[in-house]
């Protein structure tokens, strides 16, 4: 059995429907290959609270620029002659109304593959342990990032002999060559993408 990790970029990727394989493996792949034994799917419980975060941070950033936009409406509604202003009046309304869209489909999504998580990936609960080695060991400089690292490095520890998976998009953090030897350590195989894990585990 393969031991999958994910964090949050693999919730974000799909709640922004970024990562089609990641779809694929939410919809239907997880649960074929968790029937079969071949896979077991972990991740830390602190991914789908930063999750939550990002999405508050969204918000906020189209909130934003719904009142930029807004101030820009209401500078045009005074250019009554021409029809160069009116035009653009209408695609920044237009724009405010998809902007709202935009977030709501991500809220929608973003729900749904936590309540996916719920029910199908093993999450890591934040032991006082993990916290004070991720105080005491500063592998990744972003405390999150690092925190997150240590959740799947104790997992890790304690499956030693099982055959394991980081995938995350995050290359910068988690795709160093410090972090993948830390990984192997514990049996620990980095992959950048769902695409690229689907394509490996089938070589297997």
């Amino acid at each position: 059995m393969i031991t999958l990790y994910i964090e949050t970029n693999f919730f974000i990727g799909f709640a922004k429907n970024q990562d089609k394989e990641a779809e694929e493996l939410v919809s239907h792949l997880a649960s074929e290959l968790i029937g079969l034994n071949k896979l077991k799917i972990v991740s830390p419980t602190i991914c789908c609270m930063e999750a939550l975060s990002v999405l508050e941070n969204e918000r906020t950033k189209s909130n934003s620029f719904k009142v930029r936009m807004g101030d820009e409406i209401n500078k045009l509604k005074g250019d009554t002659n021409s029809e160069y202003s009116k035009e653009i009046k209408r695609f920044l309304e237009q724009a405010r109304i998809k902007t709202d869209a935009r977030i709501n489909d991500i809220n929608i999504r973003l729900f749904e593959v936590l309540k996916w998580a719920a029910d199908n990936v093993e999450l890591i609960n934040l032991e006082p342990s993990i916290l004070i080695d991720s105080l005491n060991q500063q592998f990744i400089p972003d405390p999150t990032d690092n925190l997150i690292l240590h959740c799947i490095l104790d997992h890790g520890r304690r499956y030693s002999n099982d055959q394991k998976v980081l995938v995350t998009k995050n290359s910068d953090d988690f795709g160093t060559p410090e972090i993948k030897a830390l990984l192997a350590v514990e049996n620990t195989k980095y992959i950048a993408s769902t695409k690229d894990f689907l394509g490996w585990l089938q070589s297997i």
